[in-house]
């Protein structure tokens, strides 16, 4: 599967949910799938989707959050697993891409390669559900129960890797412009609040 083509399927579907778009490829595809004001991309900091997304889970329990995330993203941060477990957000989505690489640096292989099994770590956390796609057509049939689901909910989502990154291409409009761009957006929205 497509991850750009999955994080379109899912932003068509979205209205008010907050998305936590992790570091890397992750980031781009939500950024270029779609602009929203409830979206958070970022930038520099490998690891915290899951911890950030969680923040939002708990500070807002009436919004639906949804994280996405890269499997090595992940890898730097297993703790949060037992953490969102714990934390039990029922509104918390954990959208997990994961093609066995660190995509975006280079596809070098993570740790443990196609052998880790992060739905098995999800469930041993504590999440309340965890399961893997592997086809678009199961991804569409799971698709509402992913949207209205009960969490902490893992979604495994097995990727094919893309053929451009910021590592082998141009991808668009530089970042610095993107994040001046989404700051200027940030700032027009309090100021009308």
């Amino acid at each position: 599967m497509n991850r750009f083509d999955l994080t379109s399927r899912l932003v068509k579907k979205l209205k008010n949910e907050a998305v936590i778009g992790g570091i890397g490829n992750t980031n781009f595809d939500l950024w270029t799938a779609g602009q929203r004001a409830q979206n958070f991309y970022m930038l520099g900091s490998m690891g915290l989707a899951v911890p950030i997304g969680l923040g939002v889970a708990l500070a807002q329990p009436e919004r639906r959050t949804f994280v996405l995330e890269g499997d090595g993203s992940l890898l730097m941060q297993l703790g949060a697993l037992a953490t969102n477990a714990g934390a039990a957000a029922p509104n918390f989505v954990h959208l997990l891409f994961k093609n066995n690489v660190y995509h975006t640096s280079g596809a070098q292989e993570i740790p443990g390669g196609e052998g880790v099994d992060f739905v098995l770590m999800a469930k041993g956390a504590g999440y309340r559900e965890a399961f893997a796609v592997r086809e678009v057509a199961e991804l569409e049939r799971r698709l509402p129960h992913i949207l209205t689901a009960t969490g902490p909910l893992l979604v495994e989502l097995h990727t094919t890797l893309a053929d451009k990154t910021p590592m082998t291409a141009g991808m668009g409009t530089p970042f610095a412009q993107q994040v001046e761009t989404l700051r200027q957006k940030l700032l027009t929205l309090d100021a009308a609040r």
